[in-house]
């Protein structure tokens, strides 16, 4: 099948690693409208509340949102979730035609929800002589406004993008320009989310809108509990992301530790406690973990690499209010033994204080900063090789050789940076430098390339994570050498 196929795997003994480019974000959940069939790009609060609407009353995606934000995240790519038959609102508009009006438009609610009935659609007349100027008020705020539209055709047009209302030509038969709508202010009907009849199995299936073009990052599905941690690490293993889960709001030590146990995987994380952020009147409200633990992720990739562990200083908050729970020292240690990474509070600070895979190999994939950078390396690879698909085999191999130097450009900025481990003897020498990519022989045999068929290796070798510092501290009598 044509394509670049990249594939990972461990090797013990000399090998090498990746580089981390993103810090995005994915996130499911409900909110008060917007699309629920495809994901969407939100650059900041601004963006998703113009979408998704303000913080309703149900559902923890807005407070996930804003805390990814407020705590320095860049980007994120938002679904909503809502019932199997979730409607949405409508209005037929009539033309101008008299004694008798015929339909000219219908204008659909963009999304599914109650929060249509509060959307109005204005038809006045436009600053050119037979044109129209239409607009869409939410709550009485106009929110939306195409002026001087001439024919039917050109307000679907105008509306097309629009993240409101999807407009459709009726088919009036009057002439123009009779057939535009008639002026006043119309109100949509109500539609319905039914999300009193979402499944867990609902949130999961949302996962698919984050298609695999959308690159790597941390995805979560925040506030439905443990039921969607298998659906979200296979997602994850799929697509080459990091699954960032967490469990009820009062989750005992014991229900993390069955869920740390029912996940065996090095795509994934599990994140307590949930976390205090204002409520928007002026209160304090639990939410769940996941859109700080993105946040200090991203600040990780941007301020370092994919390889950077975002615990410790680096995962300091700037704006949690608290903690629902507040864990020890101590219960730190054994929560982490466990493989549950916590927030805590330190030296005065929250801060996040984990960043534990869920794998039984801790050797390998002890942190989830090991798989971070594998999925970096596996994105960046077949982006920078899908140039070289149906490319001319050569004899004097060029097309390995700029492949081998693609290769080369992605790993070397991560050596550099201190993403991977070179080997050394013990004079100091260099013996290999963290990575190693074949092209050759070794890997292309001639049947190989007579079958079209051009294969590379990457091996790397990850640089370990500090998660410890130990020091010892000697006193020394005044009459004796240091």
């Amino acid at each position: 099948m044509p394509g670049v196929q990249v594939t990972t795997s461990v090797k013990n003994g000399p090998s090498t690693p990746l580089r981390a480019a993103s810090g995005q974000a994915f996130f499911v959940g409900l909110a008060e409208r917007g699309p629920s069939k495809e994901a969407t790009l939100i650059r900041g609060l601004a963006d998703y509340e113009s979408v998704f609407g303000p913080r309703p009353a149900y559902g923890f995606l807005y407070d996930t949102v804003k805390t990814f934000f407020d705590e320095g995240g860049e980007q994120c790519y938002v679904t909503r979730v809502v019932g199997v038959d979730a409607t949405s609102g409508t209005i037929t508009l009539k033309d101008r035609a008299t004694p008798t009006a015929g339909d000219t438009l219908t204008v659909n609610a963009a999304s599914a929800g109650s929060w249509s009935g509060r959307a109005k659609i204005v038809v006045d007349d436009g600053s050119v002589p037979d044109t129209v100027k239409i607009s869409v008020t939410l709550d009485g705020d106009v929110v939306e406004t195409q002026n001087n539209l001439a024919s039917p055709e050109q307000i679907v047009s105008k509306f097309r993008s629009s993240v409101y209302v999807d407009v459709l030509d009726a088919g009036s038969t009057a002439a123009s320009p009779l057939n535009l709508p008639a002026k006043g202010t119309f109100t949509l009907t109500a539609g319905d989310d039914l999300r009193g009849a979402i499944q867990t199995q609902n949130y999961v299936d949302a996962l698919k809108n984050f298609v695999e073009g959308y690159g790597d990052g941390a995805v979560a599905i925040p506030g439905v509990g443990a039921g969607v941690h298998e659906g979200l690490v296979a997602h994850c293993k799929a697509n080459n992301r990091i699954a960032l889960l967490s469990h009820d709001s009062d989750a005992t030590d014991v229900e993390l530790g069955q869920a740390v146990a029912a996940v065996n995987s090095d795509y994934a994380g599990l994140f307590a406690p949930w976390v205090q952020v204002n409520d928007g009147a002026g209160g304090i409200r639990n939410a769940p973990p996941e859109g700080f633990v993105a946040a200090c992720r991203a600040r990780g990739h941007d301020q370092v690499g994919a390889w950077r562990a975002p615990a410790g200083g680096i995962g300091v908050s700037q704006t949690l209010l608290g903690l629902a729970k507040e864990y020890t020292k101590a219960d730190a240690e054994r929560l982490d033994a466990g493989r549950v990474s916590i927030i805590r509070r330190v030296a005065g600070s929250i801060r996040l204080y984990g960043w534990r895979s869920l794998s039984v190999d801790d050797t390998n994939y002890g942190f989830l900063s090991s798989r971070d950078l594998l999925n970096r390396l596996v994105v960046e690879s077949s982006a920078r090789l899908e140039q070289y698909v149906f490319a001319t085999i050569d004899s004097k191999n060029q097309l390995l050789s700029a492949i081998n130097a693609e290769l080369v450009g992605i790993v070397e900025p991560i050596r550099q940076a201190g993403g991977l481990y070179e080997k050394t003897d013990d004079t100091g020498q260099e013996i290999d430098s963290g990575y190693l990519v074949e092209t050759g022989s070794s890997v292309n045999s001639v049947q190989s390339l007579n079958n079209n068929i051009v294969r590379a290796r990457l091996s790397v070798r990850l640089a370990p994570t500090g998660a410890m510092v130990s020091l010892d501290i000697v006193k020394v009598g005044l009459l004796s050498g240091l």
